[in-house]
């Protein structure tokens, strides 16, 4: 038997399929052996209530007593994960799983410390971020070989650089991944781009070099752990292409303070457009300072099929646990 206890939104396909009620213990309606308890408040409150979030979670880490527990970018602090611990001793398996991909309001340390396994879901939500982003770039109605940058090739990227090619844009490209030259065409044709389309940059400087258009799709923490804070600096913007369009999916401050200054004094004069959408609570760290730059939380993995796709893959994952 397995207990679930899921503290942020689903959709609500899944709540009908498995038979759920809000607030109550619900044996699975397609699985007996799994009882869930779905509390999405604790994860839709987060930043309005955030003492009272961490208080429910606190309490039905404690009484419940579930062996996993589903988190979107709700916090788990470390006193979540000593006191889950302490209330199911310490010989039962516990897992959290991340409704997406960033684990950063994970305490890590304190999961590790107690022996609590962390998973989350790479790869679901990338198409629909992919197509977000081409969307607010609107390349589908680019000048033919106009200079996109492409910060980032991993699953998002990968699929901004295919339209791209398909729109007759010029891509250039930077990632890590693509600075070792003996395997820079095994990469790219792994992800499905063509070599010869393509243009690889050695920095974040030349690759935004006279750019029209900004894709950026980087993770918060580089390969080595380190942030990736303040990257894309304020000389970088400034040698921006006319009327640039800078799309980003990554964290805001992957770009530098006098980067996001300079950025929203441009969008104020209509310079420049500039659309980020990250999780909330790094949204609202930025939101209010650059009332000109249009910053969302959480709109490019809205679609009901994103949703539905996270949903499965984490009850692949709670079906995996044992």
């Amino acid at each position: 038997m397995k207990q679930i206890l899921i503290t942020h939104p689903i959709h609500h396909n899944t709540i009908v399929k498995l038979g759920l009620t809000e607030k109550k213990i619900s044996r699975s309606s397609i699985n007996t052996e799994e009882i869930f308890l779905y509390i999405p408040d604790i994860g839709y409150n987060q930043f309005s209530q955030k003492h009272t979030t961490l208080d429910k979670l606190l309490y039905y880490l404690e009484t419940f007593q579930p062996d996993i527990l589903i988190v979107g970018s709700n916090a788990v602090p470390a006193i979540a994960i000593t006191s889950w611990r302490k209330a199911v001793g310490k010989n039962k398996n516990l897992l959290i799983i991340r409704r997406g991909v960033d684990t950063r309001a994970i305490d890590m340390k304190a999961a590790q410390q107690h022996n609590v396994l962390v998973s989350n879901l790479p790869g679901i939500n990338s198409p629909y971020v992919a197509q977000h982003m081409i969307k607010y770039l609107d390349i589908k109605n680019a000048k033919i070989n106009s200079k996109i940058a492409i910060i980032g090739t991993g699953n998002i990227g990968k699929q901004i650089a295919i339209k791209s090619i398909k729109y007759g844009l010029n891509p250039h490209l930077f990632s890590p991944s693509l600075q070792d030259q003996t395997k820079r065409l095994s990469t790219l044709l792994a992800r499905g781009i063509n070599p010869a389309k393509v243009v690889c940059s050695p920095s974040v400087k030349e690759v935004i070099q006279d750019s029209t258009y900004v894709a950026i799709a980087i993770p918060w923490l580089n390969n080595y752990g380190l942030a990736n804070a303040g990257i894309i600096e304020e000389k970088h913007i400034n040698n921006l292409g006319l009327n640039a369009k800078i799309v980003s999916a990554s964290v805001p401050l992957i770009f530098s303070i006098k980067a996001l200054t300079l950025m929203n004094n441009l969008a104020k004069e209509k310079k420049i457009f500039v659309r980020i959408d990250t999780s909330q609570s790094r949204a609202d760290e930025v939101r209010e300072q650059y009332i000109h730059l249009d910053i969302s939380h959480n709109q490019a993995f809205a679609a009901s099929e994103c949703q539905i796709a996270l949903d499965e893959a984490i009850l692949d994952k709670i079906r995996a646990f044992t």
